[in-house]
């Protein structure tokens, strides 16, 4: 007998024999990139503290404003690139390195495009001091895309456990170059201090990438999501690109509503604590939910009991982060001065108390990314974006950047109620428990289908992977 329910669904339990065949990569994987994002942190703070302390203020502040363009423009250029990636090469099999050249080629060409409208429509003369760094601009963005690019491949092909060893090589590289650079008076010493070794990284990683790993890979593995076709995967990437857009705006948007409605001064007061909540257990929590997108790809049979593992680590990692830095918040930002540990720490608190809601919302879109219901993703990052923006312009005179933080808060807190109970419905579908690992159930009476057959593990496949075709269980 079919094992489906009425509804339509498909339970977790219809393929448990392979269940813990994926399973540890979810959290060795998760593990390796947020050992990735620590490195980065640390070292970037590092590398700024000896920058500021060996070489003239004019020119960190330039460097740090050319390093800053660049990265800006690769990410606009790459990242949602690399968000396919991760969803694409666990069906690709042998198709791996044709799609991770197709992708590179697009990423270089959007650099270019981009590079080229930056140089030729904003006043760059405080930015470059000749004509030559100019020319090398677009080269620097395209490197810092290569750079991102292959961490996904990684990520995609699940060998992550390298990324924290080539985060790590990378940063005593830019250090040491550093010290050299700024011993010997070198001109944009910071600038070539952090580009030499990001492409020297890029030349070694991505020839063995291209010329040994991915021609290697076999078929894919059995449960992967079926590589798409050319059309849903334009489809998929015009979605991720218009992803990328909106999510790019909030933080272009909302430090330009502070600085003209209270100043440069009140911009810093919340920028930092911003840096500190978001881009640290923030990006934590996303490295958790980005290894999950991987390996629900990689088998969508198990999407269930990988959401489980998922909201259990997440739920470990912000439910021990968020009080601890909650708590901590004023003297964290004593280190800053003591103006930033008042005016601060209201919007500090309240940023905290938005990654539950964030953790929620953010299990919803990337469920949909795997599924490939890139709609979704669209509409609700749009509506994040509206209500961050709208509410942080009207709330600002009111109450200071506080009136941002509670933006934030409540923006999040919104749209992860608007999930819940689809998500809810997707957990229940599919046998998701928060506490526990799902019971294994007996076998049907019979021991199988009604002819003696075994079951057809391409349907669970089908069904698992694309359910909104048949009324399936949907996120």
């Amino acid at each position: 007998m079919d094992e489906r329910d009425p509804t339509g669904e498909t339970p977790a339990e219809a393929v448990p024999e392979k269940r813990r065949r994926f399973g540890p990569g979810l959290e060795i994987n998760a593990i390796a990139l947020m050992a990735s994002t620590a490195i980065t942190a640390v070292v970037g703070l590092g590398f700024w503290a000896i920058a500021t302390n060996r070489l003239p203020a004019a020119d960190v502040g330039r460097a740090s404003a050319v390093i800053t363009t660049a990265t800006m423009l690769s990410q606009l250029a790459g990242s949602n690139i690399g968000l396919l990636f991760s969803r694409v090469l666990p069906g690709a099999g042998e198709r791996s390195r044709s799609v991770v050249m197709a992708g590179y080629g697009v990423a270089v060409a959007i650099s270019l495009v981009l590079t080229g409208g930056f140089l030729l429509f904003f006043d760059s003369e405080e930015l470059f001091s000749s004509a030559a760094e100019q020319v090398v601009f677009p080269l620097i963005v395209i490197i810092f895309c290569l750079f991102a690019l292959q961490d996904w491949v990684l990520t995609g092909i699940r060998v992550t456990t390298w990324i924290p060893l080539e985060q790590l090589l990378f940063a005593v590289a830019k250090l040491a170059l550093l010290f050299w650079f700024a011993a010997a008076a070198f001109d944009n010493a910071i600038v070539l201090a952090w580009v030499v070794p990001c492409a020297a990284t890029v030349l070694i990683i991505n020839p063995l990438l291209l010329a040994r790993v991915l021609p290697r890979r076999g078929p894919a593995p059995e449960g992967a999501a079926p590589m798409p076709a050319r059309r849903e995967l334009g489809k998929i990437f015009v979605g991720e690109y218009a992803t990328g857009a909106v999510t790019f705006v909030i933080p272009l948007v909302v430090p330009l509503l502070i600085l003209t409605q209270l100043g440069a001064e009140a911009n810093a007061y919340y920028a930092l604590p911003l840096l500190i909540a978001e881009s640290g257990l923030g990006v934590l929590i996303w490295n958790i939910s980005s290894s999950y997108m991987v390996e629900a790809s990689h088998d969508a049979r198990q999407i269930g009991p990988l959401m489980s593992r998922t909201w259990r680590l997440s739920f470990l990692v912000g439910g021990l982060g968020v009080p601890v830095l909650y708590l901590m918040t004023p003297w964290l930002l004593s280190f800053l001065g003591e103006a930033y540990a008042t005016e601060g720490t209201t919007a500090m608190r309240l940023l905290l108390l938005a990654i539950p809601f964030n953790i929620i919302s953010t299990m919803y879109i990337n469920t949909s990314r795997v599924l490939n219901q890139m709609g979704r993703v669209v509409a609700l990052q749009l509506l994040l974006a509206v209500l961050i923006i709208g509410l942080t312009a009207v709330l600002l005179p009111r109450m200071g950047i506080a009136g941002a933080g509670w933006g934030y808060l409540i923006a999040e807190a919104v749209v992860a109620i608007a999930v819940v109970i689809p998500l809810a419905r997707f957990m229940r579908a599919h046998g998701v428990t928060l506490l526990r690992a799902p019971k294994k159930p007996a076998p049907p009476e019979g021991g199988g289908p009604e002819d003696g057959s075994e079951p057809d593990p391409e349907a669970t496949v089908r069904i698992a992977a694309q359910p909104s075709r048949a009324g399936r269980a949907r996120t």
